[in-house]
């Protein structure tokens, strides 16, 4: 363990874990043999499970053993030593911790909460604070309302957020065409035509070549995709994602509407409308349906730098530092 003050944040979101450590006044991200991320998934070999890029390896040998997104697992009941491998594989890279603050995509029950605890437990670190993802985003901003849009693999997500609460989320919404494939199943089919190979949604291996492509697209006109023997790589661009990612875009202004009502808002009423990550459809359909964004996140460490002193709803500042 270190013997100085050492606050741990560690972001395991469903594919790629981040992490940050604060210690006094400073913030620095974790590193992962000189990356800034490490995969998210574990591999579960004679009851013990393994964590990070080796992990990977060994998952895509044998996919029937490797759970890609354990975070997800644990909130609906999985087991807590699958998101222990992850915290103490990011542990390790800091010589330990003297306060843990995770961050959840989604606000989380108290059996959910319990069982993060015991995975902390596991991996020999304190009791974390959980801070959601849109509440650092949020925080960002300074403003007393503001509304949260993230991408998201599967649909776009919008999640409103209140300040004077200690960031707690008003309402939420996923923008979701009923009877339209995920952004990522679409992009898989598209793939998986090219290469006249069946795409099966259910094969983590094929949604993760899909992921790797969406990074790609990012910043590329062109990515391509890895597909099973005996398929060659096929290429999709950026038309492919816009296509997929327009039909659930042609519901936002409906999405944006119902989120403001739940909350009894207004446009106006909002402060801070902040996208994450670079997407100019997503900026353009926000602006169309009256929240254009004031703020693009792009750093994800810039996030947990936030959650680092992030309060949750309703609490006072979280005094980590020891006495």
């Amino acid at each position: 363990m270190p013997t100085t003050d050492l606050h741990l944040v560690v972001d395991i979101a469903a594919w790629w874990t981040t992490a940050a450590y604060e210690s006094g006044d400073d913030v620095q991200p974790v590193l992962f043999d000189g990356r800034a991320r490490t995969p998210s998934g574990v591999f579960h070999d004679d009851g013990v499970y393994h964590a990070g890029t080796a992990a990977l390896t060994q998952g895509i040998a044998r996919p029937e053993d490797y759970r890609p997104d354990p975070m997800t697992l644990l909130r609906h009941g999985g087991p807590a030593e699958a998101v222990a491998a992850v915290l103490t594989h990011v542990a390790a890279r800091t010589g330990g911790a003297t306060a843990l603050t995770v961050i959840t995509a989604q606000s989380w029950d108290l059996p959910a909460r319990q069982r993060l605890e015991k995975a902390a437990d596991i991996a020999r670190l304190p009791r974390p604070r959980v801070v959601t993802a849109a509440a650092a985003v949020a925080s960002l901003t300074g403003e007393d309302v503001a509304v949260v849009c993230v991408p998201g693999p599967a649909w776009p997500e919008l999640t409103l957020v209140d300040a004077r609460d200690g960031q707690q989320r008003l309402t939420a919404a996923t923008v979701r065409a009923p009877g339209a494939a995920a952004v990522d199943e679409a992009l898989l089919r598209v793939a998986a035509v090219r290469a006249g190979a069946d795409a099966d949604a259910d094969d983590w291996r094929l949604l993760w070549e899909i992921e790797r492509a969406r990074s790609v697209l990012a910043v590329q006109p062109r990515a391509a995709v890895l597909l099973p023997e005996p398929h060659q790589a096929v290429v999709v661009a950026r038309e492919d994602l816009a296509a997929a990612t327009a039909v659930h875009l042609d519901r936002l202004a409906d999405t944006v509407k119902q989120l403001l009502d739940d909350a009894d808002l207004t446009p106006p009423d909002i402060g801070a409308v902040v996208l994450v990550g670079d997407d100019d459809q997503m900026a353009a359909a926000l602006t169309g349906a009256g929240l254009a964004p004031t703020r693009t996140v792009r750093d994800p460490h810039a996030i947990l730098r936030s959650a680092a002193r992030t309060r949750p709803p309703g609490r006072p500042s979280w005094p980590w530092r020891r006495r």
